[in-house]
């Protein structure tokens, strides 16, 4: 039975602390996620039966590190857009770690410990479900695509130890979902759809399924430099960006930033950089009802009309079809 979605809450420190209770006897309960003054954003929870699904963006000033309790053994598929996280266990310090652009399935036991965050911005898409919420969306191909994970086990395991790197066909509906413009039902069922697309996409799609179990290539501080690009592109959205700009913020070649980019985000720096502005566009003119040629000005377009065009080529449809949802 579908319960919701809804915010659960602004992470302030005047709000003490946020409880999430458990949805489902089989689904992961996150215990006192007490809130740091370093920790501010919101966290939007789906739940379904057998599954729940938790939309996260945060703002951090410092690491900040929050209790973490799971009472039900479950799986865990986690995309980190962006940020860096780390858990750690209280008992057998167990860890699970996930890097800015990858993502990773995780089996989880009952287990307790403590989860850190960081990054001055973290973006995440995290979806906990039984094997039964599996078995009913995949049917008998559930067998193989769990095969890594038959036996119970005391200790969370990751698939692959380093984490798979975020393709451009995941990324585009993770920020969908992330910057949904609808509310109430329509965003209930818009959000649940595109997670089941996506679970049938990551478990059994072509090129970068599960069942492939391949790892993460690029070096850690090449991918921490390709980070400083991103956020630093974030920051810049207005003014006109070079690749001889970004090199020089990488410490790279023009030719092995373009080259690193594309292997962490699967896709060029300067298609990456327009699905930016446009994912600012929309949450301009929806959120901050801004008119269209305010949100184009906004991301360093002077002609109205160019932004329209590049809108409708990244997003699919004209940023007009947004007022309707004003």
């Amino acid at each position: 039975m579908r319960i919701g979605l809804f915010p659960s809450g602004q992470y302030r420190v005047d709000q003490g602390g946020d409880l999430v209770s458990s949805i489902h006897e089989n689904v992961p309960k996150a215990v006192d996620f007490q809130q740091e003054k370093e920790l501010n954003g919101s966290c939007q929870e789906l739940r379904l039966e057998g599954a729940r699904i938790l939309l996260k963006k945060f703002s951090l000033e410092n690491p900040s590190t929050v209790p973490y309790e799971n009472l039900h053994s479950c799986l865990g598929l986690h995309f980190l857009l962006q940020g860096t996280y780390k858990f750690t266990g209280i008992e057998n310090k167990a860890k699970v770690g996930i890097q800015s652009g990858h993502y990773n399935l995780v089996q989880w036991p009952s287990i307790l410990g403590t989860q850190k965050f960081k990054g001055l911005d973290y973006t995440s898409v995290e979806i906990f479900f039984t094997r039964k919420f599996l078995e009913d969306l995949l049917g008998k191909e559930v067998d193989s695509v769990l095969r890594h994970f038959i036996a119970e086990d005391k200790e969370a395991k990751l698939l692959w130890s380093k984490g798979q790197v975020i393709p451009g066909k995941l990324r585009v509906p993770l920020l969908e979902m992330l910057n949904c413009p609808f509310s109430g039902s329509a965003k209930t069922n818009y959000i649940e759809s595109q997670i089941r697309c996506l679970l049938i996409e990551v478990f059994l799609g072509r090129g970068h399924s599960i069942g492939e179990h391949g790892e993460a290539e690029l070096p850690i501080l090449d991918n921490e430099a390709i980070e400083r690009v991103v956020g630093y592109i974030k920051q810049n959205l207005k003014k006109k960006l070079t690749i001889k700009e970004l090199s020089e913020i990488a410490g790279f070649n023009t030719t092995k930033l373009k080259t690193c980019f594309k292997k962490v985000h699967q896709t060029t720096i300067f298609k990456y950089i327009t699905r930016l502005r446009m994912e600012r566009a929309k949450t301009l003119i929806v959120d901050e009802n801004c008119s269209i040629a305010q949100a184009s000005y906004e991301v360093g377009y002077s002609n109205p009309q160019h932004f329209t065009v590049a809108f409708k080529k990244t997003m699919g449809y004209l940023p007009s079809t947004l007022l309707s949802v004003i």
